[in-house]
């Protein structure tokens, strides 16, 4: 089996279960390499964007917990998934995380620019709270200050998942039928000049923003 096999198959069970409306999807259909970036509801978003834009060659980046899953991990090497250690449990100094973060961030640089679709969360963890909180992150702002040319930087907020029992949200009510929601909106322009003119946290929190708005 491969991989647009496998998301065809997830997509179908999904919409068995969730009513998932996507819009923007259009934007990654130009046939130019993109670097998507969603916010992090819950620990499903992953496969259900994956099931969504199956036919997307997209190379996601995923913690190193679910590469060494029997399951996941198989799926996630079909993918040519990137490993991200999970540096805050790990026993580097704060200066080998740093340069482990930065090595990442190369990475994910280095893929755009031999042509290959790239996804990371730039909160890099499924939110707590109830808001995208991306804080002092790196790699989003090191990756778009660095961003090869003719790549299209697509945003992507997902909704509906909050509170269910993928997330870290306590659930307010179970649901067997939810809506989840997928928008996506080229943000190309936005991200380049808040890289070039703004620091690390001020561009994080124009995400935040974004992730954040109720549409």
């Amino acid at each position: 089996m491969n991989r647009y096999t496998f998301g065809k198959i997830c997509k179908f069970f999904f919409h068995l279960h969730y009513d998932i409306q996507v819009t923007g999807e259009e934007l990654l259909r130009d046939k130019k390499i993109h670097l998507v970036m969603p916010n992090h509801t819950a620990y499903i978003d992953p496969l259900i964007l994956f099931s969504e834009e199956w036919w997307l060659p997209i190379r996601p980046m995923t913690d190193e917990l679910f590469m060494r899953h029997w399951l996941f991990g198989r799926v996630l090497r079909m993918a040519d998934a990137i490993e991200v250690p999970d540096l805050q449990k790990s026993a580097m100094s704060r200066e080998e995380g740093v340069a482990a973060a930065s090595q990442l961030s190369r990475i994910a640089i280095d893929s755009l620019a031999e042509g290959k679709e790239v996804c990371f969360y730039p909160s890099g963890h499924v939110k707590t709270v109830d808001k995208e909180i991306i804080g002092n992150r790196r790699m989003a702002y090191e990756v778009c200050r660095e961003l090869p040319e003719g790549v299209r930087v697509i945003l992507c907020r997902m909704r509906g998942l909050e509170s269910s029992r993928f997330s870290k949200l306590k659930p307010k009510k179970w649901k067997w039928r939810r809506t989840v929601t997928l928008h996506f909106e080229d943000h190309t322009d936005d991200v380049l000049q808040w890289a070039q003119t703004l620091d690390r946290r001020a561009f994080n929190a124009k995400l935040e923003e974004w992730y954040n708005q109720s549409r």
